[in-house]
C-alpha cells in the first residue's frame, strides 16, 4: 500500500467515525425531529409537568474522580411548541433546565447541587438566552447535560432530581 492509499483509507475511517459520533449524539442542546424507533430508552421516562413531553434520563456517569455528568432529553410528543421553564429573570435563564437539578446520595443523605466554575457560572448546557424561556418544538427532542460533584467512590446508586420531571430514584452510576 502506497502513501496515497494509506491517507485515503485514513480519511475514510475518520469520516465513518465522525458520522457515527454525529448519529449517536448530535451535541448538547440540539433539537432533533423525534423518531421513536431511533430514540434511546433511557434510565427513566416521566412526563414533564407541561404535559406531552417525556423527560428521558440517558446517562449518569463518573467522568472524573470527583465529577458526575448527567445527560437527559426532553421529547415533545405533541404537535405544539412546549415551554419547559417557568421563569425568565436574567443571566441564569440559559441554564434554567439544570439550575435547580440535583443529585442525592441516599446512603449518606447528601445533596449535590449543580457544579459551578470559578466565576460561579453553572457547568451545564446552555439553551436560549438571557430573559428567555426555554422551549421544545413540536415533535422535537432537546438534549441537555449538567455536571455535579460526585458522591464518594463507594456510592453506586443515586437519586436524580430534574425540575419539572421529579425524581429518578435508585439510578446506577456508570463508569
Amino acid at each position: 500500500m502506497n502513501a496515497h492509499e494509506s491517507r485515503r483509507r485514513h480519511r475514510i475511517a475518520l469520516a465513518v467515525i465522525a458520522s457515527l459520533l454525529l448519529t449517536l449524539w448530535s451535541g448538547p442542546g440540539s433539537a432533533q425531529p423525534k423518531d421513536p424507533a431511533a430514540q434511546p430508552q433511557g434510565l427513566g421516562v416521566p412526563e414533564h409537568q407541561v404535559g406531552g413531553v417525556d423527560v428521558v434520563l440517558l446517562d449518569v456517569r463518573r467522568t472524573a474522580g470527583d465529577v458526575l455528568t448527567v445527560k437527559w432529553q426532553y421529547r415533545n410528543n405533541t404537535n405544539e411548541r412546549k415551554r419547559l421553564t417557568d421563569e425568565r429573570t436574567g443571566w441564569i435563564d440559559p441554564y434554567r433546565l439544570a439550575v435547580d437539578a440535583y443529585v442525592l446520595d441516599d446512603l449518606h443523605r447528601t445533596k449535590y447541587p449543580l457544579a459551578q466554575d470559578e466565576q460561579r457560572n453553572p457547568i451545564a448546557a446552555r439553551h436560549g438566552g438571557q430573559n428567555e424561556y426555554v422551549f421544545v418544538g413540536p415533535k422535537q427532542t432537546l438534549s441537555t447535560w449538567a455536571k455535579f460533584a460526585a458522591p464518594p467512590a463507594g456510592v453506586e446508586r443515586v437519586t436524580i432530581q430534574i425540575p419539572g420531571a421529579g425524581l429518578f430514584e435508585n439510578v446506577a452510576i456508570g463508569r
